[in-house]
């Protein structure tokens, strides 16, 4: 949140302040009062200033805190307490003008109120905001917390000094409160941004800030297998946080990334992922927050983002036990290999982790000690602030039965790292453990010092003139670039699986008659999966399809449920009379969603038959487009010589539909690669949901399935072909522990467009090994890269000696000769380029 006034501008009006000087920020006090007008300069009103600074804002405060504007009914002129003076806004030739004349009854010069803002009836795209900075007024601007050139740690240091204990608990929750005895304003710490600004408690979509630009799911991201692109969506992300937040409406606080592992295909959540492998995860988690946190400014972070959920966290409602009350049982070896890789690589960048619901082996996430503190803080080189999961303080008394009373509630969270609780359940039992002595004020100290170190670091102590994020302005949301990043992201997400006699892509004649057919075939909001905000709009697959110049008929011929099939008859006769189908299928957030578990990862419904009798009753070729957040069986279409081609396109947010349409009618080659296992239907009758090992029988993904998929993880075609040639650099050959092995090996690849068109390649590097009890292929690199035909370029992977190391049950690691070889001997490795 922006603590200081704001002067926010709707559209393309630029502001002209006329008769306005610069000047320094004062406090209202009697001497000022009495003077009424300064020079054009200050407005007092009732103890308050209006006060024009010299970047075009205008702060608004009192003698002992920040308000709104003051004035009467539900209009009024802003004016001098002898009402002879008022400020006008004026709005001519696309100009809005400011300025200070007699007062006068024109309706240009009343203005009206909405929440914390005042409006000019005349200009409602003029706004003015009652918040302030905390350090702008004396005698606060001369305490040490208040000085921008020391460094964190001693303005923490003497801010906690100067707070009273009250004044601290009220901190430790999301909605913290105001401090008026020192004008620190309330700050809602709980804004979501996992794939674009999106509706939470502290963002308002309200004018001037209707909407922001919507990205692919997360899990579309991790099908890219790009991390620029991450990166880069990340920095569009915080670069409209920051212009919310300047208008006043957002924190700077994101409670995203998720980055748990999808571990199995029925969890609701695992769209929001970038899939299945902890190494890709780790790259997305590093290269997301690397966007969101660190800008043009290396002074200050443009926002700060939250690595979540920790740990271990990966189911929601199943067989009768939710999320709440779930205790994960992990053993060490799981942990190394697939739950801790995102977080320990996320750790030492990231300005804050999110704990949990469920209980890891007896200890709520949120209260357990060996997590946060031992792993995150003293293994991984976390220095940030521990959040929960929202109401997940309570429920380690509630849900998990962990502790009996509120004060050692409060002890077990405080005491087991998590400083911030989102809910209301530390500021309201803090002060009774504190009196029952199960904390003590050092344990406040530290946990709202770490709260406000943060504060400091997002520059909300600062002068505004010293940070280039706060002149961040509304023309910077949802600009023409960043919805050429989102169609980009799109584009490179889908992912082609089949393409039978290279049917795709088609050519986009006028004539062509093409029948968009299924539940999906004109959604809209479904492409934006869950955690989204308000795009600036959304093309449908239906809409997408008709702006490629061909003529298209839509039906539906059910819903995602797909349980009544009268309307079958409608689309079948549909595919009859065209000259090619695209039957868009899949699921939406009724079928896989935050607290939603599925039992079935079959296509919902009859989904499956509207399949059937489509592509039964088509002329022409069949295009299969899946459009799902989780893992369906495509068993059936990939066998299906009626099924032409299949697109996986996941969420594809607000380009989608443009997206699948570029991918089918060429204009865009796909690269994509499916970010997850694509399991048989009964694979769910196979395993519990319960069980958090990935060797229990079938095996969980690409690493321990032991079964036969119908399309794997890294599957993705394309409308060329390419060839690679591996070359090794061995920069250590002796047979040594890993760590005696300081080198590591080097490998490079080159890689040639042998096709006929210009494509990316996803070119994703495996370790295969036959050591017993080591994953069966293991994902140690990727790199995308874009050729022209016969273009070729010539990658690197270097890799330490750790990721070639194998982690027994004890979580020992060896490095053995073998794993180091290209071919030959005992466990040999295998290099694969896909």
């Amino acid at each position: 949140m922006n603590l200081l006034s704001l002067l926010c501008l709707a559209g393309a009006l630029h502001l002209a302040l006329a008769g306005v000087h610069n000047v320094q920020l004062w406090h209202c006090d009697e001497a000022a009062a009495s003077q009424g007008w300064s020079d054009d300069l200050c407005l007092v009103h009732n103890q308050k200033c209006l006060h024009f600074h010299e970047n075009g804002r205008m702060f608004l405060r009192s003698g002992t805190s920040s308000h709104q504007l003051t004035h009467k009914a539900d209009t009024k002129q802003i004016s001098d307490p002898k009402k002879k003076r008022c400020l006008q806004a004026r709005s001519a030739d696309g100009a809005l003008s400011l300025t200070v004349e007699e007062c006068s009854d024109k309706a240009e010069q009343q203005w009206v109120r909405d929440g914390n803002r005042v409006q000019p009836i005349s200009s409602p795209g003029l706004c003015l905001d009652a918040t302030q900075s905390p350090c702008e007024n004396a005698p606060f601007n001369t305490y040490t917390y208040c000085n921008s050139s020391l460094d964190i740690v001693t303005r923490v240091t003497d801010l906690m000094e100067r707070l009273q204990t009250a004044e601290k608990i009220s901190q430790l929750g999301t909605g913290a409160k105001s401090i008026d005895r020192m004008q620190i304003p309330a700050y809602q710490w709980w804004s979501e941004g996992l794939h674009g600004v999106a509706r939470s408690p502290g963002v308002n979509f309200g004018s001037p800030t209707p909407n922001a630009t919507s990205f692919p799911q997360v899990i579309n991201l991790g099908a890219t297998f790009n991390m620029s692109l991450v990166l880069a969506m990340g920095s569009v992300i915080s670069t409209e946080a920051r212009a919310f937040a300047n208008v006043g409406h957002a924190g700077l606080t994101y409670f995203a990334p998720n980055i748990n592992i999808y571990r199995d295909p029925r969890w609701g959540r695992g769209q929001e992922t970038p899939g299945e492998d902890p190494y890709l995860s780790a790259k997305y988690a590093q290269n997301y927050v690397n966007g969101m946190q660190f800008g043009f400014d290396p002074r200050y972070f443009k926002v700060i983002a939250t690595c979540k959920h920790y740990a271990a966290y990966d189911l929601e409602n199943w067989n009768h036990v939710d999320r709440f009350h779930f205790d994960a049982n992990v053993t060490d070896q799981d942990f190394v290999e697939s739950y801790f890789p995102a977080f320990q690589a996320c750790s030492p960048l990231v300005g804050s982790i999110m704990c949990s619901y469920n209980a890891v082996n007896g200890v709520p996430s949120c209260a357990n000690n060996f997590l946060m503190n031992e792993m995150a803080r003293g293994q991984f080189g976390f220095r940030g602030y521990f959040v929960s999961d929202c109401g997940a303080i309570g429920r380690i008394t509630s849900a998990h039965k962990y502790t009996n009373t509120p004060e050692d509630t409060v002890a077990a969270g405080l005491h087991g790292g998590c400083d911030l609780d989102c809910g209301g359940y530390y500021p309201s039992n803090a002060q009774t453990a504190l009196d029952k002595k199960t904390i003590v004020e050092g344990d406040l100290d530290l946990a709202v010092g770490r709260l406000f170190g943060l504060r400091f670091v997002l520059g909300q102590f600062d002068p505004v003139a010293e940070q280039p994020y706060e002149h961040i302005g509304l023309d910077q949301i949802s600009t023409m670039e960043h919805q050429a990043l989102a169609l980009e992201a799109a584009r490179e997400s889908l992912v082609l699986l089949k393409n039978t006699g290279g049917v795709l892509p088609m050519e986009a004649k006028s004539s062509l008659k093409v029948a968009v057919i299924g539940p999906n075939s004109a959604a809209t909001s479904t492409m934006q999966g869950n955690y989204h905000g308000n795009a600036p709009y959304l093309i449908s697959p239906q809409q997408g399809l008709q702006q490629a110049g061909v003529q298209v008929t839509q039906v539906q011929g059910c819903d995602i449920k797909c349980t009544d099939t009268s309307k079958f008859s409608q689309a079948t006769a549909a595919a009859a009379a065209a000259d090619a189908v695209v039957l868009v299928v899949g699921l939406d957030q009724s079928q896989e969603s935050e607290g939603h578990d599925r039992t079935d990862i079959s296509l919902p419904g009859n989904q499956s038959q509207l399949i059937d009798a489509v592509s039964a009753a088509a002329k022409g070729p069949v295009v299969l487009v899946v459009m799902t957040g989780g893992q369906v069986d495509l068993t059936a279409a990939k066998a299906s010589a009626k099924i032409s081609a299949i697109i996986w396109a996941g969420y594809p947010g607000q380009s989608g539909g443009q997206a699948i349409s570029d991918v089918i009618f060429g204009v865009y080659n796909p690269g994509g690669r499916l970010p997850y296992t694509l399991y048989p239907a009964d694979y769910v009758n196979q395993i519990s949901m319960f069980d958090m090992n990935f060797r229990s029988k079938p095996g969980r993904t690409y690493k321990f399935y032991t079964g036969e998929a119908s399309y794997s993880f890294g599957d993705g075609l394309s409308y060329t072909t390419f060839s690679h040639e591996w070359a090794v650099d061995m920069l250590s050959t002796s047979s040594m522990s890993t760590s005696q092995l300081k080198d590591g090996v080097s490998y490079r690849v080159t890689v040639k467009n042998t096709g006929k068109v210009l494509g990316d390649d996803a070119v994703l590097a495996f370790i295969s090994s036959t050591v017993p009890g080591a994953p069966m292929k293991q994902l140690f690199g990727f790199e995308r890269v874009k050729l022209a035909p016969g273009g070729s370029k010539t990658i690197f992977f270097d890799s330490p000696a750790e990721t070639f190391a194998s982690v027994d049950a004890k979580v020992e690691q060896s490095v053995d000769c073998s794993m180091l070889c290209v071919g030959g001997g005992r466990g040999a490795l295998r290099l694969v380029a896909v």
